[in-house]
């Protein structure tokens, strides 16, 4: 018997995948990656310039902001990933869609 390899990707959104036989004494690995594109930053980005202006935020929490979420999205593997994010949600709620909207796999929908 040969050994095979299921590689399953995922782009823009989830999968669910169940009932994986490996066999008898067969192991199973997963893995997973998250990977943010240079447009989804400056799609983000400019939203946020936006909002902050027609809104009067002030520069330093606009910056703030900015280099948080420039910082955070460079390892997101990282453990307590998910909890900076709602973080970041809970702390800058004028920018929750722009953060909704880059983070919207990790964002809960209530």
């Amino acid at each position: 018997m040969s050994n095979s390899d299921l590689k399953v990707t995922v782009s823009g959104g989830h999968a669910n995948i169940g009932n994986i036989n490996q066999g008898d004494h067969g192991h199973l690995e997963t893995t997973q990656s998250t990977i943010f594109q240079a447009a989804d930053l400056d799609t983000f980005e400019q939203s946020i310039s936006n909002i902050a202006a027609h809104n009067n935020i002030d520069f330093a929490e606009y910056q703030a902001l900015q280099s948080q979420v420039a910082e955070l999205i460079k390892h997101p593997e990282k453990p307590g990933f998910f909890g900076a994010v709602e973080t970041l949600c809970e702390k800058y709620k004028w920018a929750l869609k722009p953060l909704s909207v880059l983070f919207a796999m990790f964002i809960k929908n209530n």
